[in-house]
C-alpha cells in the first residue's frame, strides 16, 4: 500500500488475487471487482475502493508457477465482463486527490 503522514493514512493500495476461477465454496481467492461467482472478500474499509486487484491465474487452483499475465495492465483474466477490475484505463497508474495538501514522504 502507498501511505502519508503519521500516523500512516492510506493512499491506494496494489493487490493480488490468488485465482479467478476458484473452486473453492468461498471466493476469498478473488478480487474485491471481480465478476465472477459470489462471495468475493471485501477491501478493508480503510482501502475503500482505493486499489486495483489483478489476477493472472485462470486455473481453478494455484500452484507455483509464473503466470505470464501482466498485473494492473488494464487485461488478462480479471478484466471479464461485469467485473470492475479494470475500469480505470489509467491503470498501473492512479489519481486521488488527498483531503489537505501535504508534503510527507508517502
Amino acid at each position: 500500500s502507498i501511505t502519508q503522514g503519521s500516523p500512516r493514512q492510506h493512499i491506494w493500495s496494489y493487490a493480488v488475487g490468488l485465482q479467478e476461477n476458484s473452486r473453492q465454496t468461498h471466493n476469498n481467492y478473488k478480487c474485491p471487482c471481480s465478476s465472477t461467482g459470489s462471495g468475493t472478500a471485501s477491501p478493508p474499509s480503510f482501502v475503500g475502493g482505493d486499489y486495483y486487484c489483478d489476477t493472472g491465474n485462470i486455473a481453478p487452483t494455484h500452484t507455483q508457477v509464473v503466470y505470464p499475465d501482466r498485473l494492473w495492465d488494464g487485461s488478462g483474466v480479471s478484466c471479464v465482463s461485469g467485473s470492475t477490475c479494470c475500469d480505470n484505463p489509467d491503470q498501473p497508474w492512479f489519481r486521488k486527490k488527498l483531503a489537505t495538501p501535504s508534503t510527507d514522504n508517502i
